[in-house]
């Protein structure tokens, strides 16, 4: 299978159309259309099928298609892959189980449209040693192997070896193109740079890059073929300016490139990380309603030898960043006790640009996380960030993140003995009745047995789906670049990384403590009421006492407003939920890892949800990420930030915390220089993550009615940024909810 899968993408890349526009120094595109995207039909192609005519006209992500495009894929494309897709080899293999529960809305996974992501590769031995140099140590394992040796081994070398050919061919295709295209030429200044791109091109990523230009133009052609060869999610360029600041330095000071010219190639490749278009399957796009994939670049954290690993290279990262205001990649400062107060202050400065950039993580506590989840110290801290807010090593490791869990659907079943109190299936685990629960540690108890319930239902289903793909979408280029796949002979999807650490994504955190936090107090502390009516108003939608709710609302202590009991209580929940999944084992008996995000889920499982004990309606959305609860933040910014500091971060693989701040805040240098203060007061504490959109809400309604006037208007939405006219509607309401700081 694996030369099969080598084969397609050596097809791919020799024969797909390729083209260098006008101005480009960075070439290679996804598609020729600059926003388009493949639809890898061996992967899925039954949802393509069942939306093609509505695709160009639904809410999430649309996509036009060409009438011709539709004739292609109705003829050809889809009887050909009909009941052979991945997609219908995992979907024959779930059980009623795992289908009720994702009816439900207690869980939602990434694999129906979207293979095994989250990758970070080895970019860096990429660019010094060329891929030439990696196929002949292929070739000499390849030549070692016996004839009795695994069948399977000796495919996946010769798939390697395949496919390291095709990319270079790849590229030879591009030189060829560019000297085609200068022989037209009557621009001299475009001539010498077609001229130029070709012999880059006709070089890397073959043989080692010598400059900046070839190094930036090497990374984008592997960062680019690992695109075509799978819609992994989350393919990560990782940290950037360490494994690119050698070349850039050595053309500064050989002369042979300026600052300014180094900065214009950034800029060109900025661009083309934003041609990396995604097509999404519905319920997928109702999850993340951006086009953009998560392509992650960090900048700074510490050297191996534990100095601020800040460079030159950052600062210029920071600045293209700044001036193009586009959202992707989305940048990620790490920011350690070790890094400058400038450099942070210069990070600063684009955040207040108000497009949620960058996004900015505790390196120190990254280290002690990475070291908790069984890294070397020397991984730790080379390790970074991939997708929204994932710890990775790059290069070592796969990560294997699989979907969301509905941390407030587990409440609601607690609430009711199992049962889901709308459609009354009982798709829980059978708890008590919560009408006689006499303590609260009785409900605690209730809400962890549906817990494990749970992740027990998506534990079997992230087996099967890891089987699947290991079995039938091997990606032997993702291989080749992810260390000790060649050394075990094992791809990359069949566990083949040095590390391979599955997670899970929790969400509704604050709803849930927020909830918890009422009840406790409500009805074990003050007895204000009992259980039987707790459970009766919030399953009849608060419709029969609105004053109860607002007393819920407004009358009880919130998550993320410095308050000793409620903080305590999510510190304990958070414990909890990482000692449930702790306890989670993959099939190669690795133990789990939560990860504390949404993405967009929490709108979507908001919607799937009843009302919930904190005063929150059915249908509205869950709270996201470790954020408070959208408005109930009402005591400042610093009260959030000490909030959720409590929590601890190093036993999760991944914490998001969203602020959104009022332009006037961050007004003069004077209150850049405060800014800076509070965000190291919070990492101080040890905070992990935050993010920040410096946007007003008059702006973002203004922007909903009248879209014409916003086009170019970039939020922070989640672990991503994006064009906020082009999300939904309820995305856009719910970033307008969330509390909006004012000095």
């Amino acid at each position: 299978m694996a030369s099969k899968r080598a084969k397609l993408l050596e097809k791919v890349l020799g024969n797909v159309s390729i083209c260098i526009n006008n101005g480009e120094l960075i070439v290679g595109s996804k598609t020729p259309k600059p926003l388009g995207s493949p639809l890898y039909p061996e992967i899925a192609c039954d949802w393509v099928e069942a939306e093609l005519d509505s695709m160009s006209s639904r809410k999430e992500a649309p996509f036009l298609v060409s009438d011709e495009t539709k004739r292609i894929l109705r003829t050809d494309v889809f009887p050909h892959w009909k009941g052979k897709q991945v997609s219908n080899r995992l979907n024959e293999s779930l059980t009623e189980e795992v289908k009720t529960t994702l009816a439900e809305g207690l869980f939602l996974h990434y694999y129906r449209n979207r293979t095994i992501g989250h990758i970070t590769v080895d970019y860096e031995n990429a660019l010094r040693n060329g891929l030439r140099s990696t196929k002949r140590s292929i070739e000499l394992k390849l030549n070692r192997c016996t004839k009795g040796e695994d069948f399977k081994k000796s495919d996946l070398l010769k798939a390697m070896a395949t496919v390291c050919d095709a990319l270079c061919v790849f590229s030879k295709r591009f030189a060829n193109l560019a000297r085609e295209l200068q022989s037209k030429e009557v621009e001299e200044s475009r001539k010498h740079e077609l001229e130029q791109i070709a012999d880059i091109c006709d070089r890397v990523p073959g043989q080692p890059a010598r400059t900046f230009w070839e190094a930036l133009q090497a990374f984008w052609f592997i960062h680019l073929a690992l695109n075509l060869e799978t819609n992994g999610y989350a393919i990560g360029p990782g940290r950037l300016d360490q494994y690119l600041y050698p070349f850039y330095k050595q053309d500064l000071e050989a002369g042979r490139i300026t600052r300014d010219q180094a900065k214009e190639l950034l800029r060109c490749l900025w661009i083309k990380f934003n041609e990396l278009t995604v097509a999404k399957e519905g319920e997928t796009a109702k999850g993340s309603t951006s086009y953009n994939d998560f392509q992650n670049v960090n900048l700074a954290g510490i050297t191996p030898d534990g100095k601020s690993a800040e460079n030159d290279l950052s600062l210029l990262c920071l600045e293209v960043t700044g001036e193009l205001g586009l959202p992707q990649p989305q940048v990620s400062a790490l920011i350690s006790k070790k890094t400058s107060d400038n450099f942070l202050l210069e990070a600063c400065r684009v955040i207040r640009l108000g497009f949620g950039m960058p996004s900015l993580f505790n390196d120190d506590v990254k280290v002690q996380a990475m070291l908790d989840k069984g890294k070397t110290l020397k991984d730790a801290i080379s390790g970074g960030i991939n997708g929204c807010v994932e710890l990775v090593v790059p290069g070592m490791e796969r990560m294997a993140s699989s979907g969301y869990v509905n941390l407030a659907k587990c409440l609601e079943l607690a609430l009711n003995e199992g049962k889901n109190p709308v459609s009354r299936k009982t798709i829980g685990k059978a708890t008590p009745n919560p009408r006689e629960f006499q303590t609260f540690s009785q409900l605690m108890d209730a809400f962890r047995a549906q817990l494990a319930h749970v992740l027990n239902i998506k534990l079997s289903y992230d087996n099967l789906a890891r089987r699947t793909y290991a079995e039938y979408c091997p990606v032997p280029l993702t291989s080749v670049l992810v260390h000790d796949c060649l050394e075990n002979t094992t791809d990359y999807h069949a566990g083949g990384a040095h590390y391979n650490q599955p997670m899970v994504c929790l969400v509704g955190i604050a709803t849930v403590v927020d909830s918890l936090a009422a009840i406790k107090k409500l009805v074990f502390q003050e007895k204000r009421m009992s259980m039987q009516e707790m459970v009766h108003m919030v399953n009849q939608n608060f419709s029969e006492n609105e004053m109860l709710r607002q007393m819920l609302l407004n009358r009880t202590e919130k998550y993320g407003n410095d308050n000793q009991s409620v903080d305590e209580l999510a510190t304990e929940f958070v414990e909890m939920l990482c000692d449930q999944v702790r306890q989670m084992r993959d099939e190669q008996g690795r133990s789990y890892a939560a990860n504390l995000i949404p993405t967009t889920t929490h709108i979507y499982f908001g919607s799937q949800t009843g009302a919930t004990p904190d005063g929150r309606k059915a249908g509205e959305p869950l709270s996201e990420g470790v954020s408070p609860a959208q408005g109930r933040d009402v005591n400042g910014p610093t009260c959030v930030l000490k909030s959720v500091s409590k929590l601890n971060h190093v036993r999760c693989s991944g914490t998001l915390l969203n602020m959104k701040l009022h332009p006037s805040m961050l007004k003069t240098d004077h209150d850049l220089a405060k800014f800076r203060s509070l965000i190291r007061g919070y990492f101080t504490l040890g905070g992990f993550h935050v993010q920040f959109n410096v946007v007003s809400a008059e702006t973002l309604r203004d922007a909903q009615e009248h879209p014409e006037n916003y086009q170019n208007l970039v939020i922070r939405v989640a672990g991503y940024s994006d064009y906020f006219v082009r999300l939904s509607r309820d995305v856009q309401d719910e970033i307008i909810s969330r509390a909006e700081h004012v000095c």
